[in-house]
C-alpha cells in the first residue's frame, strides 16, 4: 500500500486546501425566488468557512431601462419578476400610474377586483412569510420568540415542571 508524502494533498483536496491558502467564493443565488435578493460572499480556508459575507438586496434588475422601449402594455409582463409572492400588486400601482398619465380612470367594477385581488395576494405572501419562519420561532429560546408565543411557551415549561416535582 502506496503511504502519502506528509503534507500531500489527500484525495479531493486542492493543493491550495493544504497549504492554508484564502480562497473566495461567490455563492448564490440558490433558488429562482432568490435571483439576485441574496449573495453570500465567503472566504475558505481550505474547507473551513472563515468569513462569510451576506449582501442582500439585489432585485433591481433595471426595469427602468428595459420599459423605456416598450410600450404600457408591454411593461406589465416584467413587473411579475419584481415580485414572486403579489405580482398583482405591482401590476396595480403599475396601472394606475398609466391611468392617471392618461387621464383615464377604470370602472368602479375593476377597482373592486383590483383591491380583492392585491389583498388576497398580501395575504398569501404573509402566510408564506409565516410558515417560512415558523419552524425557526419554534427551534428558537423563547426570548427570541414574539412575546406572546414566548409566554404560552414559558407557561407551558412551568407546568411540566411542577408536574415533574410531584
Amino acid at each position: 500500500m502506496a503511504m502519502l508524502e506528509p503534507g500531500a494533498p489527500r484525495f479531493g483536496e486542492s493543493e491550495a486546501a493544504t497549504r492554508g491558502e484564502e480562497f473566495i467564493l461567490n455563492m448564490g443565488p440558490q433558488h429562482p425566488s432568490t435571483h439576485g435578493v441574496l449573495r453570500l460572499v465567503m472566504t475558505l480556508e481550505g474547507e473551513t468557512i472563515i468569513r462569510c459575507t451576506p449582501i442582500i438586496g439585489y432585485l433591481h434588475r433595471g426595469m427602468e431601462k428595459v420599459l423605456e422601449n416598450r410600450t404600457y402594455m408591454q411593461g406589465i409582463r416584467y413587473l411579475d419578476n419584481s415580485e414572486y409572492l403579489s405580482p398583482m400588486i405591482c401590476e396595480s400601482a403599475y396601472v394606475g400610474a398609466v391611468e392617471q398619465l392618461m387621464e383615464v380612470a377604470p370602472p368602479r367594477r375593476g377597482q373592486m377586483l383590483r383591491v380583492i385581488v392585491s389583498e388576497m395576494q398580501r395575504i398569501a405572501s404573509h402566510l408564506v412569510a409565516v410558515g417560512t419562519y415558523l419552524p425557526i420561532w419554534e427551534l428558537s429560546p423563547p426570548s427570541c420568540m414574539p412575546s406572546a408565543t414566548a409566554r404560552a411557551s414559558s407557561n407551558s415549561s412551568k407546568r411540566s415542571r411542577a408536574a415533574a416535582s410531584r
